[in-house]
């Protein structure tokens, strides 16, 4: 086996090791919510706390376990019908996801076209400024959010989470980057032709960024699907809060609904991530070669 060969053949064995390593805990949390939740309850709990080993001289540790002893359905049952909250909290998760994505789309699709189409000395250190905007953490702005929200009257709303994700810079920079591959002298022809900048909008700019507009739904759904923070600081009332904050307080007392719950949770992501995987590895190649 020549260098190239064994050097090839290392990096998958590598990129294997870290796939698993990186499936292994969801694949653990879809076979625990199968199992009863007598076998969760000693899988998961300690007779002793591991401070008091020198004390009483044992302890049982956490086990875990991929295959179920008996196979049972009865944690998705509890969580279906007999704790009806967590439908609301699904529901809440769909109210501040969807309109989040929407307005992503929109806007970041219009602000792009704004960098691109028009010709603007400004244009530029305008764009720097969503930069160093798209670049601070989340809470280096929340303060100032929050500030907001209260004056608008919006606070314990789901549009005082829905705003300021909505208006998130990084959709501007994948847009922009995306429209930036469509030749510039496309549309002066279209403009030569007297087309204006919305009929160059719609009949030109959004035609050829559907892989970017596709990678930027994807990212923004799959980003807004499991936040936490902002629902936490912005939603006092927690009958408003979405599943991603609330997870664990359905699962006190019952550790086996977590699991049930959480493989739920994480079908609509995987789904959308199936659906538009193409586009969205397309979309980040695009990023990286502007």
């Amino acid at each position: 086996m020549n260098n190239d060969k064994l050097r090839s053949f290392s990096s998958s064995v590598f990129l294997i090791i870290l796939s698993l390593l990186y499936v292994a805990p969801l694949l653990l949390i879809a076979t625990n919510s199968l199992m009863s939740q007598g076998e969760i309850n000693r899988n998961y709990s300690t007779e002793y706390d591991l401070f008091d080993y020198e004390n009483k001289g044992q302890v049982h540790y956490v086990e875990y376990n991929l295959i179920p002893e008996n196979i049972t359905f009865d944690q998705y049952n509890t969580l279906f019908f007999k704790t009806p909250v967590y439908l609301d909290l699904f529901l809440n998760a769909i109210k501040l996801t969807l309109p989040i994505v929407l307005l992503q789309i929109v806007i970041g699709t219009f602000a792009a076209y704004g960098f691109t189409a028009w010709k603007s000395r400004f244009k530029e250190p305008l764009f720097y400024a969503y930069i160093i905007v798209m670049v601070l953490p989340y809470q280096a702005t929340l303060v100032s959010n929050y500030i907001t929200a209260d004056n608008l009257g919006i606070l314990n709303t789901h549009l005082s989470v829905i705003l300021p994700w909505g208006f998130s810079p990084i959709a501007v920079f994948i847009m922009r980057q995306s429209m930036r591959s469509v030749p510039y002298n496309v549309y002066e022809a279209a403009q030569i032709d007297g087309a204006k900048h919305f009929r160059r909008f719609i009949h030109i700019a959004l035609p050829l960024s559907k892989t970017g507009i596709t990678a930027l739904a994807v990212l923004s759904f799959a980003d807004a699907w499991g936040m936490v923070e902002q629902p936490m600081v912005f939603l006092q009332d927690a009958s408003m809060q979405p599943l991603s904050v609330m997870l664990y307080r359905i699962g006190q007392g019952n550790r086996g609904l977590v699991f049930a719950a959480s493989v739920f949770y994480m079908l609509p992501v995987i789904w959308v991530l199936l659906c538009g995987w193409e586009h969205l590895e397309r979309g980040i190649n695009l990023s990286a070669l502007k």
